[in-house]
């Protein structure tokens, strides 16, 4: 038997923790706001050919004086040709093409493509994002029931609600901009903490007819114990690629890694701390007979055997 973690002991400050850290993300939602990207508000795209410019931090200046400003390279790497969105409505559209004529000269710049986002349509994809996380959310606590017990799978979903909770608190209070790129990195850490929880469940379930514990907790505190170098490696190893990506891109692929950072250290806490607390209190009158299974199983694998 490996040594025993007492993880338990960190459940009940830790949710207190994640309480107020959530709770001060509301407060900064309701003052602040989220800084909506051009997505999911009214705006200007543009796809234009700018000879001469330095980059996109350089054409980013050039458009300074016009708000809500993304862009980024389409095409060959060595192409001229740069995607331009702003937060102008229909009828000033013209001013993205006047500041980059006078930044680059008229001969420089040429419009090859000019689209326009209404506020119907915006607010139709804010809609639509929603619906997204709540049928991904809803999927797998099925799945979670199906492989596991409904308290199991309850708490897995509460590990992913407050990771999503984070994430939304860290936008709200760093003003990033919150987009359809911003929106893939909040999916793509709701997939990536459920893989993680879903370890240590299968670790608890497995223990749960070997091991002689008196409480759930120190059931708990063993499967913690026994995943503990796996949550942390596979994090660390997902984590260096995603850093990669923040200090060497920038524009929205920079702003989806630091999205992910936040996401891959709340989705390591949450697997450790909140989902496995939300399960201890559930079962805090848990018996030893009231396992879910009674027999050891014949063969170690899955997720188990990568432990």
């Amino acid at each position: 038997m490996k040594n025993r973690i007492a993880f338990s002991k960190g459940f009940l400050p830790c949710a207190v923790f994640s309480c107020l850290l959530i709770l001060s993300g509301i407060f900064s939602f309701v003052t602040r706001g989220l800084n909506l990207g051009i997505d999911f508000k009214p705006g200007s795209i543009e796809e234009v050919e700018i000879k001469g410019a330095a980059g996109i931090e350089d054409i980013r200046a050039a458009l300074s004086g016009i708000g809500g400003v993304s862009v980024k390279k389409i095409g060959s790497s060595s192409g001229d040709n740069y995607q331009i969105r702003a937060g102008v409505k229909e009828s000033e559209g013209g001013k993205i093409t006047e500041a980059l004529v006078n930044k680059y000269g008229e001969g420089n710049v040429e419009v090859l493509k000019t689209d326009f986002i209404g506020s119907s349509m915006s607010s139709s994809l804010a809609r639509q994002s929603i619906f997204l996380l709540l049928g991904t959310m809803l999927l797998i606590w099925i799945y979670a029931t199906i492989r596991f017990h409904w308290d199991f799978a309850l708490g897995a979903i509460v590990a992913l609600i407050h990771d999503i909770c984070v994430m939304f608190t860290f936008i709200t209070w760093s003003q990033l901009e919150f987009s359809t790129t911003t929106l893939a990195a909040v999916l793509t850490i709701v997939g990536y903490s459920i893989n993680a929880t879903v370890v240590i469940l299968d670790r608890v379930r497995y223990n749960l007819p070997l091991m002689e514990v008196k409480t759930f907790k120190d059931l708990l505190d063993q499967s913690l114990s026994d995943t503990l170098v796996r949550s942390i490696i596979t994090t660390a190893t997902t984590l260096f690629a995603v850093l990669a990506l923040y200090f060497f891109t920038s524009g929205s692929v920079k702003d989806f890694a630091l999205a992910m950072t936040v996401g891959l250290v709340s989705g390591c806490y949450s697997s450790i701390f909140i989902s496995s607390g939300f399960i201890s209190f559930v079962r805090r009158d848990w018996k030893p007979e009231y396992g879910i299974h009674h027999a050891r199983p014949k063969k170690l694998g899955g997720a188990q055997a990568a432990v």
